[in-house]
């Protein structure tokens, strides 16, 4: 038990001290594919630095939840990351649900919604009402994934689940499928484009950003930094669930150091794709958000038929 918990806290502190760096790989990867230098890798921890030393302003309209929030959806975030199995799947124990990590998120879209609104700002409101409305069809999508998952794997246990499926895959075709889903709720969930742009503080096409727009000094850098763990949680669920090649499932030293190594080769595999995926692509119009995310939540009835026949 005591190993399993030591291992506990290396996964999710390995997600906590990466997740910067690869939001920086992300970008960087986006720049090299338009054809510039862009950033270094780096500069996602110099930039969460920099906000840490500015000072704090805040709004007159505001109230407590400006200031708890940030804090609590970092924290959230945080504790989301010591669920999911980074190095190392536990075999044949029962590990945390993948329900707390849906619970988790959920909380922190909840918080941020309240931030956008607590500011009193016209475009604080208006991002808040679109992340509640893409949310509405994104999380059924996510029970949908679940459900084939628990069919796949008999587990609700993350690890159980990547431990399974590092065994072997009982309906490539239908995972493959699952898999092409949770990418759709992948973009959709951490806002990427085409559902939104990051990169762009346009008043018209803003979902993410028109909620955070009046936070200032640490408190951004907390979500900035929040931000970050969750894109990498998810992408690490993907590569470690759907894909857990390589993954440890017993505690020998070569067999820890060799996940590693197989972890960042997916992470930054994946995170390339993504950069395709994105400068492909031109956001969507909230509109037709929804086209896309019926398509995924397609896409995940399809696996599960599949599953079930």
């Amino acid at each position: 038990m005591m190993d399993k918990i030591i291992m506990m806290f290396v996964n999710g502190f390995l997600i906590i001290i990466l997740a910067p760096l690869f939001s920086g790989v992300l970008k960087k990867s986006k720049a090299f594919l338009r054809g510039y230098k862009g950033p270094s890798v780096f500069q996602v921890y110099y930039d969460i630095g920099k906000l840490f030393r500015k000072s704090f302003i805040k709004s007159k309209s505001s109230s407590a939840v400006t200031s708890f929030a940030p804090s609590a959806i970092l924290a959230f975030t945080v504790v989301t990351t010591f669920f999911i199995p980074v190095v190392y799947a536990y075999p044949k124990v029962q590990g945390f649900s993948v329900f707390l990590v849906f619970f988790s998120f959920t909380a922190v879209k909840f918080m941020t919604a309240l931030i956008g609104l607590d500011c009193a700002s016209t475009f604080g409101g208006m991002g808040s009402s679109r992340e509640m409305f893409i949310s509405m069809m994104s999380e059924p999508l996510f029970l949908v994934l679940i459900m084939f998952l628990f069919m796949e794997t008999g587990t609700f246990s993350v690890e159980n689940m990547s431990y399974i499926n590092s065994i072997v895959i009982n309906d490539f075709i239908g995972h493959i499928i699952a898999a092409s889903a949770f990418i759709i709720f992948l973009i959709v969930e951490n806002t990427r484009v085409p559902v939104d742009n990051p990169e762009t503080h346009l008043e018209l096409t803003m979902v993410h950003e028109a909620m955070v727009l009046d936070i200032s000094s640490c408190d951004l850098g907390f979500l900035e930094l929040a931000s970050s763990i969750k894109l990498a949680v998810f992408s690490t669920f993907f590569v470690n669930i759907f894909f857990p090649v390589g993954i440890a499932i017993s505690l020998n030293p070569i067999n820890i150091f060799a996940a590693l190594f197989f972890y960042f080769t997916k992470m930054i595999l994946f995170l390339f794709s993504l950069a395709v995926i994105e400068i492909s692509t031109a956001k969507f119009r909230l509109f037709k958000v929804q086209d896309i995310i019926m398509a995924g939540f397609s896409l995940a009835v399809i696996s599960l038929v599949i599953s079930y026949l």
